[in-house]
């Protein structure tokens, strides 16, 4: 028989204001839609939080530090973004004096490969206000969160040589045309179009989602409004993020700290639930809390662009468990874009955005503080039309 719930108290000024921050999630930038850019964090947003004993009215506040390496950048089928392959027509017409007509011989240009990273550190400042009141037997936090984004992009296409193929059947090969200056007339104009597709793929680094570049600035904004209500074992968050293109953004730039000039809303709610809060039992739940989260984004038309991305669906799993001052827990999350992109150069075949993501965490509450630390480590994986990440985050919770 399990011995009587024993509320605790070691961890509970960690998690003191996990309630409130359980629905802002979005503060780190990740790729997808327009720009490969969807508001959505890859990273879990649970952490030692979860287990908190309890809700303090009042002020409290979070910095988070996150660096990111963007290691992958997938396609369709999951596979390395590439340069795709392509055929060109020769102008055989003019060089070969009419001997043999424009467009009977083409380039054929294997696809190639691309080298994708970015380095991303990032600073998120949260702050918000948990209300004395209660309505519905729960209470409204009122939340801001501002990130300061420091990104550092690099981005390097190769592509093999082509070789020249007959366009028409029957057409012979360059090699086995009777005349010498024919067979060099052609070649010469093959090396001419490869040429010309070799600067166009070192020029793609100056297009604005693949530029080797640096930056720095503010992100976004995101404002919340939270319902919280705990009673016993049971809390539930439910409330609305309204992401502002606050942050500083050039569409002729990539990459940007800031999104673009569109909003996000994403209604949502998280649950969680402590199995057993008595730590000192010997039953394997003793200190076990899980959660899970599911929020919807909706994005409006970025004005600068004209490009609509598509909507989005976020899901997180969470458990910890609270030994004395320490906790010791694993997030999993997925996002999945649910719409397809609409708008000025939006793709025709949907490519839709989708990720999976798991990762450790650890928390530690300082002794006769209402401030605690939790370090996380979130890693994506499966991802379709979106980046790969490796990420280490640190949060300090600290409640007034």
């Amino acid at each position: 028989m399990k011995n009587s719930p024993v509320p605790s108290r070691p961890i509970k000024a960690i998690l003191k204001t996990a309630s409130c921050l359980a629905l802002v999630a979005g503060g780190v930038n990740a790729i997808a839609a327009e720009g490969y850019k969807l508001r959505q964090t890859p990273i879990g947003a649970f952490g030692g939080e979860i287990a908190a004993a309890a809700d303090s009215p009042g002020l409290f506040g979070t910095a988070v530090l996150t660096h990111i390496n963007i290691y992958q950048l997938t396609d369709n089928e999951g596979n390395d973004v590439g340069v795709p392959g392509r055929n060109v027509p020769l102008p055989t017409g003019t060089p070969t004096g009419g001997a043999v007509s424009n467009g009977r011989y083409t380039l054929n240009v294997p696809a190639g490969t691309i080298e994708f990273s970015q380095k991303q550190t990032q600073l998120n400042l949260v702050g918000g206000y948990l209300t004395e009141s209660t309505y519905a037997d729960g209470r409204i936090a009122f939340v801001v969160n501002v990130p300061l984004i420091k990104q550092s992009r690099s981005y390097v296409a190769t592509q093999p040589l082509g070789t020249v193929l007959p366009t028409l059947a029957g057409t012979p090969p360059v090699s086995a045309l009777p005349s010498a200056p024919l067979r060099g007339a052609i070649a010469a104009v093959a090396a001419a179009v490869n040429a010309q597709v070799q600067a166009g793929v070192a020029a793609s680094a100056s297009q604005p989602i693949l530029q080797n570049t640096e930056t720095t600035g503010f992100g976004d904004t995101e404002f919340s409004a939270v319902w919280i209500r705990h009673r016993d074992r049971l809390k539930v968050a439910a409330g609305v993020s309204l992401f502002a293109p606050t942050g500083s953004y050039d569409k002729a730039r990539g990459p940007n700290p800031g999104f673009g000039n569109f909003y996000t809303l994403r209604p949502g709610v998280a649950v969680t639930y402590n199995l057993n809060p008595n730590h000192t039992d010997a039953q394997w739940d003793a200190g076990v809390t899980i959660a899970g989260r599911l929020s919807y984004g909706i994005n409006s038309t970025n004005k600068d662009t004209d490009y609509r991305s598509g909507n989005f669906l976020y899901g997180e799993l969470g458990a910890v468990k609270v030994v004395g001052n320490w906790a010791l827990g694993v997030n999993v999350l997925a996002v999945q874009q649910v719409t397809d992109d609409s708008g000025a150069g939006a793709p025709t075949d949907g490519r839709r955005y989708r990720t999976y993501g798991v990762g450790p965490f650890i928390s530690y509450k300082l002794p006769g503080k209402d401030a605690g630390f939790n370090v996380q480590y979130s890693d994506n994986f499966g991802g379709r039309n979106a980046i790969a990440t490796r990420a280490l985050q640190l949060r300090f919770v600290k409640a007034w």
